[in-house]
């Protein structure tokens, strides 16, 4: 799970949880399985944007609650996501904060 503190807020609010539900009861199979012709239950909901992409909270707050940005997965293929990504581990952290602050000081100085 993230660090960021803006996303864990917002992934514990009522409005995520209602929208979380509303994407898998749209998607009940698992989006990635099912484009490979397997019918796997969906259990988890995936931003294909990451949330922790937003600069300021309203950026962060536009992504967590886009419903086109929500892909419904099942807990295996949300890792290999993750995974093939390579959004895991210390090494991404340390990638993915620099990255940041570039984009940062690009926009606001």
């Amino acid at each position: 799970m993230s660090k960021d503190k803006t996303y864990i807020r917002l992934i514990h609010t009522k409005r995520w949880l209602l929208l979380r539900r509303a994407k898998l009861t749209d998607e009940p199979l698992c989006e990635r399985c099912k484009a490979e012709g397997r019918p796997i239950a969906a259990s988890e909901v995936h931003h294909v944007v990451p949330v922790e992409d937003g600069l300021t909270n309203r950026e962060k707050e536009a992504l967590m609650f886009d419903y086109h940005n929500l892909q419904a997965l099942c807990h295996a293929c949300h890792i290999k996501i993750h995974t093939e990504l390579g959004r895991s581990g210390k090494e991404h952290a340390k990638h993915r904060a620099f990255e940041h602050l570039q984009r940062f000081v690009k926009k606001f100085l």
